[in-house]
């Protein structure tokens, strides 16, 4: 199930009212604390119950239950307008190309997603840095050179590139300033196969 920003914010609000009241918002509650009309409301509750995520019953005021709870973070079907080239080196023509990139397919996955905030510069020339989102793939394994989230046999865990030695392995950060880590075990607990970063600052 996919779920618009909008449709997953006023989902949460559901949530959190039955938990902290024990009952479910009114449209008119739920209009008043995102500062829309009441009829906006009306449509994402529709939207969610045609989706599956909330069911109500006609004719009464906070009915709305929540049925399925989705996971926002393996986002499917998100697709971005593609407006051309940006020069990083010469500047260059802005073409426009009228396409449309599938974000999810770039970072496609067969089993389960998440993602974990980076804390710390030992992957920065590798371009990851603190404060970004790294999107993990769910796995047990992961070949030599892959970037991994890693479980240490102190129960720690750290991300950085697994090279598989003759005994044990290594997990190489990628600055310079850095020593490898190495250990005669671990748990890899997945695989990076993407990068969100945010360049708003609150």
């Amino acid at each position: 199930m996919y779920l618009t920003e909008k449709q997953l914010q006023v989902l949460e609000y559901v949530r959190e009212s039955r938990e902290r009241r024990g009952i479910s918002p009114t449209l008119e509650e739920m209009a008043t604390h995102f500062g829309v009309s009441k009829m906006t409301i009306h449509e994402h509750v529709k939207a969610l119950e045609q989706k599956g995520a909330v069911s109500r019953a006609k004719h009464r005021a906070r009915s709305i239950e929540i049925k399925e709870d989705p996971a926002p973070a393996t986002p499917r079907g998100l697709r971005l307008p593609l407006k051309g080239l940006i020069a990083a080196g010469s500047p260059v023509e802005a073409i426009e190309h009228g396409e449309e990139v599938d974000v999810s397919a770039l970072m496609s996955a067969r089993g389960e997603v998440y993602m974990l905030r980076v804390k710390g510069d030992s992957m920065i020339e590798d371009g990851i840095l603190e404060g970004d989102y790294v999107i993990v793939e769910k796995k047990s394994e992961a070949m030599s050179g892959q970037t991994v989230v890693a479980t240490l046999p102190d129960g720690d865990a750290t991300l950085k590139r697994l090279y598989k030695e003759k005994r044990g392995y290594r997990l190489q950060p990628a600055n310079a300033a850095m020593a490898p880590i190495l250990v005669d075990d671990l748990a890899i607990d997945g695989v990076v196969i993407g990068i969100l970063r945010s360049l708003r600052r609150v």
